[in-house]
């Protein structure tokens, strides 16, 4: 049985309930003033009747100047037909959209009232600091105004591996973490600090469908100023672009790649006449350090990329070759593109042929090939076709080798050449490893794999192979990732 406890509180005291002794600046009520319900409606299909009807859900939101603009959660708004704001006196407002930043989930809105409203003042959260007390306000459940506290219980959460429903929204910002209670309708509601100013907005909370579990996550205050600026200015979130894609190294790569124990992240792709194009990075060299931030193994590499400044002039310090490099490139604005997920059924054959040293096939990548695996046009390399003895080592059939020791590879006799070469390097032969350069398309991300390499090992005639069972585990990996991908709330 779920149990619902609402909070009510009857009392204009200045304490917050839970930290008794702690007083906050201007009193409970004075923040209560500032913060908004958000409900929603939205035109549902309804194919049994033959009609559209109504649905509604509730929200939360926080008046941010006196003139009526309000930020709110992306979630809270996405794909709704109106949006009402109920304010602290009951009265009501239609709002209109004035921007939305769906990668970092922040939205704004704006009513025309009759009156200056109260409005809140944002806080420093680069000062907020672990153990600081802090008060969530919000709209659980559309009961209205419910107050609770807690802690700050951690800062600089990375949540993208562990929410699905962030995307790649989820390395854009660095969360704080609360204990105070929140549940559905609170997202998009202030937390608080005990100097009566918002350290963050209330946008994540784990449950377990029947308790609040105590953790719960916000956007930064420093995060929301800077995207309502965005957002008033522009309609939308300018960020930074340099025309890269990047993904981070392991320590085994990065020990075969000649790092030694420094980190680094691979340079996966530069776009034509980008930033970085101009500056001459080049695919496959590995970056040390952007704008003198040196790259470590906790690096966020998307929040590094997408808050770089505009239109500056920052260093970059790479390596090619296992030689070191700095360059100088001009910060530019990034425009995102959508990707388009698609699937096809094929019934033919692969060809393959296995490889010297390693105990893999592969094959040239043909129209059908890259039609069936989802392989996109920007990929070129040669696809994985047979797998031996490496099986459940990070790689699968339908899996393109990109590099190989940071050299290209765009076709098969060019592979199996750098192969021939690579076997007389005395250092490979006394690592015996080799450091494949993998674009996995069912997950749309390029990585290092190390593989053992035995250069006296004979290498097969072509051969084939069936690929039906290895794309329709393929298909239903996709499938299930692009509908852990599509949830909203």
């Amino acid at each position: 049985m779920k149990i619902l406890l609402l909070i009510v509180f009857c009392t204009l005291e200045a304490h917050a309930s839970g930290v008794p002794g702690v007083a906050v600046k201007g009193g409970i009520p004075h923040l209560i003033n500032t913060v908004v319900d958000v409900i929603v409606s939205d035109k549902i299909s309804d194919e049994y009747r033959g009609t559209d009807r109504k649905e509604s859900s509730d929200g939360t939101g926080f008046i941010i100047d006196e003139n009526g603009y309000i930020v709110t959660n992306c979630h809270v708004i996405n794909s709704v037909d109106k949006i009402k704001i109920v304010l602290h006196d009951g009265s009501e407002y239609m709002a209109k959209i004035i921007g939305k930043d769906e990668r970092s989930d922040i939205a704004l809105l704006k009513i025309d009232a009759d009156t200056k409203l109260p409005f809140v003042q944002f806080a420093d959260s680069d000062k907020a600091e672990v153990g600081d007390p802090v008060i969530a306000i919000g709209n659980p459940f559309g009961f209205g105004k419910t107050v609770t506290s807690g802690i700050v219980s951690c800062k600089g959460r990375n949540l993208s591996n562990q929410i699905a429903e962030l995307g790649a929204g989820g390395d854009l910002v660095y969360y704080l973490q609360t204990d105070a209670a929140v549940n559905y309708g609170n997202s998009g509601g202030p937390l608080f600090s005990y100097n009566a100013e918002v350290v963050g907005m209330i946008t994540v909370f784990f449950s377990d469908g029947m308790h609040n579990t105590g953790i719960n996550f916000a956007i930064p205050s420093n995060t929301l100023k800077k995207v309502i600026k965005e957002l008033k200015d522009y309609g939308k979130m300018q960020r930074s672009w340099l025309g890269i894609s990047v993904s981070p190294l392991g320590k085994k790569a990065a020990r075969a790649l000649g790092l030694g124990k420094q980190s680094g992240c691979v340079i996966t792709k530069v776009d034509l006449n980008s930033p970085a194009a101009v500056a001459g990075i080049q695919t496959g060299d590995i970056l040390i350090s952007l704008n003198d931030e040196v790259i470590s193994e906790n690096t966020n590499l998307e929040f590094m990329l997408n808050g770089l400044p505009i239109g500056k002039v920052i260093p970059i310090q790479i390596m090619r070759n296992r030689i070191g490099m700095k360059l100088s490139v001009m910060v530019g604005i990034r425009n995102d593109e959508d990707v388009s997920w698609k699937t096809n059924d094929v019934s033919e054959k692969i060809p393959y042929e296995k490889l010297d040293g390693v105990d893999i096939g592969v094959t040239e990548i043909t129209p059908n090939l890259r039609k069936s695996f989802d392989i996109p046009e920007s990929i070129n390399g040669v696809m994985i076709s047979y797998i031996g003895s490496l099986q459940g080592n990070d790689i699968s059939i339908g899996n393109v080798i990109l590099m190989v020791n940071q050299t290209n590879v765009t076709a098969v006799a060019g592979l199996k050449a750098e192969l021939k070469k690579l076997s007389a390097n005395a250092d490979i032969k006394k690592s015996k490893e080799l450091a494949f350069y993998i674009f996995d398309p069912q997950i749309r991300k390029s990585d290092y794999v190390v593989m053992e390499f035995n250069p006296t090992a004979e290498g097969g005639t072509e051969k084939t192979k069936s690929y039906a069972p290895a794309l329709k585990s393929a298909v239903e990996k996709l499938q299930q990732g692009l509908k852990n991908g599509l949830k909203t709330k």
